[in-house]
């Protein structure tokens, strides 16, 4: 591969790591899925709970890998292949990378934690700061002991941003990611009730949340939204380690640093007036829903720390578009009519579901048409988990659901609780059939659910029933232009 800046060198990695290289390369990208590998890649052989990197080197190999990076004989692949790159323990050389890779980019870092939303602010801070100068993110949902050195081992070296999203299962988990990361701005988006099952309490969840001011740099600055009951341990911490403190809130008299003045809620945008230091600022977010109106709050305050234009960053949230599986709407053609379906079905939590539900209230209804939810357990919630799923129940009689189709046995339980009608699954196998077969012109559709329980595969196949469908990529015009008009085609 021609390269005219490589990623990685032999002589950047054996100088960081023990590493010993037979003959010299260079690499534009690293990889550690065999299926990604391009020509020219460096291939790093990690073994985990489930698959062993070293069982798929001969095929990074095959693919054009420039060299693998391993700790254990690789299977069928001679031991002399001077493509071999011999460490004590690749996951130890991934964390060296990382550091090395972290010093070396002349750039501002924003680590961004929370139990819900993490993703959708790193990827709105990326396309504003992208605006601005070069940037660089975590991608997908890259934020744990592996995604979190991968995304950083993968900095150009021009970088003038970089935003990491950090997660964590276990205790002790937040502060490791942001002393690696090594943080200008630390962001916590929110506290709430995912992974409950691996802490005590929430609190207890709220204090691991705000560790992450452990890895902000001298003078570096701690982001939060203070709208839930968990703020002031957050802002406990931040005194206690000395950092520059500041808050957002959706309510004007919280006594927050940035606050809306303003703000009106669409199904398809939120319009606001935001406070932001001495300045007021008018913008619209592509997206709809409180917590989209929070996350521009804590995109605005990421920005104005690492000194970004503001005015290139209200017109990044004006133009966002959702991910796949993070709150995308989709209009469905059904040949003899259309149903709207939300595709939030990447991950979910007490919070991220709550304001799913919301979201779908809002979508207008066109006469005798109803709203369906697709639900598929939440995971990770321990003893609690009745207790939480249980907990949604008035919000989702709020949201006025016509029928639950239940992915598991709490959502099942939690549907008869709220009196609400319900077909049962035990799996996502025939579900797409069901919905598809109880659905008519006009109807909303939400599919909402932990990402193992595969509802992503659930919305391809409803994708693919339709005789077409599209998303929704223009927004803030009135809903019944929807009907009977296609919109760009997916």
């Amino acid at each position: 591969m021609q390269v005219e800046e490589p990623l990685w060198t032999s002589s950047e990695l054996s100088a960081v790591s023990d590493a010993i290289c037979s003959r010299p390369w260079f690499a534009d990208a690293v990889q550690t899925d065999s299926r990604e590998v391009l020509p020219g890649d460096l291939f790093i052989a990690l073994s985990g709970a489930q698959f062993n990197g070293h069982d798929f080197v001969k095929e990074a190999l095959a693919r054009g890998a420039a060299a693998a990076l391993v700790c254990e004989r690789p299977k069928e692949v001679s031991p002399t292949d001077t493509r071999l790159i011999k460490v004590e323990d690749t996951l130890i050389a991934l964390a060296d990378m990382a550091r090395y890779a972290r010093s070396r980019a002349p750039m501002k870092t924003i680590a961004v934690t929370g139990s819900a939303g993490k993703t959708s602010v790193v990827q709105a801070l990326r396309k504003a700061l992208s605006k601005v100068g070069p940037t660089h993110s975590s991608i997908k949902s890259f934020n744990n002991h592996i995604g979190v050195p991968l995304s950083l081992s993968r900095i150009p070296r021009s970088t003038r941003y970089g935003i990491f999203e950090l997660g964590m299962n276990r205790p002790g988990e937040i502060a490791n990611r942001s002393v690696l990361v090594q943080p200008d701005v630390a962001i916590i988006t929110n506290v709430g009730a995912a992974h409950r099952g691996n802490f005590q309490t929430l609190e207890d969840i709220a204090r691991e949340k705000a560790s992450i001011f452990e890895g902000l740099k001298k003078g570096g600055t701690a982001i939060i939204n203070i709208d839930h009951p968990y703020a002031k341990i957050l802002k406990s911490m931040a005194f206690e380690l000395n950092v520059k403190l500041v808050t957002v809130s959706l309510d004007k008299d919280a006594g927050a640093d940035i606050y809306p003045v303003q703000m009106t809620e669409r199904f398809d945008c939120t319009c606001m007036t935001v406070k932001v230091g001495d300045a007021m600022i008018t913008y619209k977010i592509s997206q709809p829903g409180t917590e989209w109106a929070m996350n521009s709050l804590l995109v605005l305050a990421g920005a104005q720390a690492v000194e970004a234009d503001l005015g290139e960053t209200v017109l990044a949230l004006a133009s966002l578009e959702a991910e796949p599986g993070r709150g995308q709407m989709h209009l469905v053609d059904m040949g003899d009519g259309n149903y709207t379906m939300i595709d939030d079905s990447y991950n979910a939590n007490v919070a991220s579901l709550e304001a799913a539900l919301k979201r779908t209230a809002m979508v207008p209804l066109a006469p005798h048409s109803r709203r369906f939810a697709v639900l598929a357990d939440m995971q990770e919630l321990g003893q609690e988990s009745e207790m939480l799923h249980f907990s949604l129940a008035k919000q989702l009689r709020k949201a006025g659901i016509h029928k639950v189709f239940a992915v598991g046995p709490m959502m099942e339980k939690l549907a008869r609780h709220a009196d609400i009608a319900c077909e049962a699954f035990e799996s996502n196998e025939g579900l797409s059939d069901r919905i598809v077969n109880s659905l008519q012109d006009g109807d909303v559709v939400l599919i909402k659910g932990a990402n193992s329980a595969g509802l992503g595969e659930t919305v391809s196949q409803l994708l693919r029933m339709g005789a077409e469908s599209y998303a929704f990529q223009s927004f803030g015009r009135p809903y019944g232009s929807l009907f009977g008009e296609k919109l760009v085609a997916e």
